[in-house]
């Protein structure tokens, strides 16, 4: 059975910063050394007219990182691809949508995020699902996976916001 978790950020940075890096290849390029120790790629960023963004990114597990009962499911090292889409809902707030996809494995997760101007930046919410579809184990592995995302989100938005300090 799938795992939902919720979570909000506030940031000290616009929404238009936060679209404007995602734009931004040097952004990807510095954000996957930062987080992924050189095991992720990035496959593709589409910038639109609109200003819509798709990054699509490949991620290599390795087996030593993760819990037995995950390994177990693909034997060994595989990678978990990840598709980002970023928009404009109107002059004032955005969206994205984030798939995740473990080839080899019945793992799936899909984000949604909100975000909105803020009286200080802008506010970040999300909504994620994981699902693993395993018997007997896939709620531990979906835990294992929830467990990790509140601290992996927040550093990513922090790092963000200093990237854009830093650049933008």
């Amino acid at each position: 059975m799938a795992r939902r978790f919720d979570m909000a950020f506030d940031s000290p940075v616009g929404v238009g910063d936060i679209l404007s890096a995602f734009a931004d290849d040097d952004y990807w390029q510095a954000r996957l050394a930062a987080f992924e120790n050189g095991t992720a790629t990035l496959n593709g960023l589409t910038v639109e007219p609109s200003g819509a963004v798709t990054v699509d990114l490949a991620v290599k597990l390795f087996a030593d990182r993760l819990p037995t009962a995950v390994t177990k499911l693909a034997g060994g090292e595989f990678g978990m691809a990840r598709i980002e889409r970023w928009s404009w809902i109107d002059d004032e707030r955005a969206c994205g949508a984030i798939e995740v996809a473990v080839p080899r494995a019945p793992v799936t997760a899909h984000g949604d995020v909100l975000l909105t101007p803020s009286p200080t930046g802008s506010q970040l919410r999300f909504s994620t699902t994981v699902d693993v579809a395993v018997p007997l184990v896939g709620g531990f592995i979906e835990n294992f996976i929830i467990g990790r995302l509140g601290d992996d989100i927040g550093a990513v938005q922090r790092f963000t916001d200093a990237w854009i300090a830093a650049n933008g």
